[in-house]
C-alpha cells in the first residue's frame, strides 16, 4: 500500500498524559516516517497557536488541519488552504452569550486564542486547564476588552470556542442560548467544560481540499486517532488506526488497534506498517 501521509491527532493519540509533549519513541517514529518522504499532517481540534511545541518547531511538518478542520494552513507559505468559520456577526452574537460573566473562555480565531482581558489579568481565579499553562505563561493569548465588539469591528470569524469550569447554574442557560443560535455544534454537551464549532463545519471537506492539493487520496493515508472527531478519517483511510483508549465502536471498525496514547501507540502503528 502506497502510504504518503499520516493524519495525526494530538490529545489522546500522539501526546503523553501531560497533553503537551510527544514521547521520544513516538517522535522518533514520526521522524523516520518523514525521512521516507511521508507527510505528517496534524489533524486536531486545537487552534494553530496552541500546537505542541515539538510539532511547531519542526518545519518539515508543513500542512496543519486545525480547529477540527475549520482552518487548514500551509505553514511554509502562510496560505490558508481551507476555512469554514462563524461569520463575524455570528461570532459577536455567540460571545455575548458568555462574556462579562467571569467565565474562562478561549476563543479561537485567526489561528490565535482570544480571551477577555478581565480574565487574562487574573488567571489565578479561573479554571485554567493544566495542559494550557505553558501557553498562558508564554502570554500568547490575546486579551481584548469585549470579544463580541472586537470580532465584529475587525471582521473576524471564530473557528471554535472552549469554555472551562462553567458554574452549574450557568450551564443550561448558556447551552440553550448557544443551541438557539442555530449555527452552533456543541461537541461535549452539558458539563463544566463546553466546546463548540460552527455547525456548517465539515472536517472531511477540509481534508478533501488538502488531499487534492497534495494529489493524494484516502488510500494513500494512515489516520491515527481516538475520538468521534477522528472516526470518519480512520474509517476512510487506507490504514485506519484507533488508539487503545478509543471508544469500542471506533476500535471495532479500525484496521488496527494500537496501544493507548500513553504506551506509544503511534510509534507502534507506524513501525508496524511503514517502517
Amino acid at each position: 500500500m502506497d502510504i504518503r501521509a499520516i493524519l495525526l491527532d494530538f490529545d489522546g493519540t500522539a501526546l503523553q498524559s501531560d497533553q503537551t509533549f510527544i514521547s521520544f519513541r513516538n517522535k522518533s517514529a514520526l521522524e523516520r516516517a518523514m525521512e521516507k518522504g511521508i507527510e505528517i499532517i496534524p489533524s486536531t481540534g486545537r487552534v494553530e497557536d496552541m500546537f505542541p511545541p515539538q510539532i511547531a518547531a519542526d518545519a518539515r511538518i508543513r500542512y496543519w488541519v486545525t480547529s477540527n478542520g475549520a482552518r487548514v494552513v500551509d505553514r511554509r507559505t502562510k496560505e490558508i488552504i481551507y476555512q469554514s468559520l462563524f461569520t463575524p456577526e455570528e461570532s459577536a452574537k455567540i460571545c455575548r452569550i458568555f462574556e462579562g460573566q467571569g467565565i474562562y473562555a478561549e476563543i479561537a480565531a485567526n489561528g490565535l486564542i482570544y480571551m477577555e482581558k478581565e480574565i487574562c489579568d487574573d488567571l489565578g481565579k479561573h479554571a485554567v486547564p493544566p495542559h494550557h499553562v505553558w501557553f498562558l505563561e508564554l502570554k500568547r493569548q490575546v486579551g481584548v476588552e469585549k470579544p463580541s465588539e472586537f470580532l465584529l469591528q475587525n471582521g473576524i470569524g471564530i473557528e471554535k470556542v472552549n469554555l472551562y469550569g462553567v458554574p452549574a447554574e450557568k450551564q443550561k442557560p448558556i447551552l440553550d442560548a448557544l443551541s438557539a443560535t442555530g449555527v452552533v455544534d456543541i461537541f461535549e454537551g452539558a458539563g463544566r467544560d463546553i466546546q463548540f464549532f460552527p455547525k456548517r463545519l465539515d472536517r472531511m471537506e477540509a481534508l478533501d481540499t488538502l488531499f487534492a492539493r497534495l494529489n493524494i487520496g484516502y488510500e494513500n493515508v494512515m489516520a491515527l486517532g481516538d475520538s468521534t472527531l477522528d472516526a470518519p478519517a480512520i474509517f476512510k483511510a487506507g490504514i485506519g488506526v484507533a488508539m487503545g483508549n478509543a471508544p469500542e465502536w471506533i476500535r471495532q471498525e479500525a484496521d488496527f488497534v494500537a496501544a493507548p496514547y500513553n504506551e506509544n501507540g503511534v510509534a507502534q502503528a507506524i513501525e508496524k506498517y511503514l517502517l
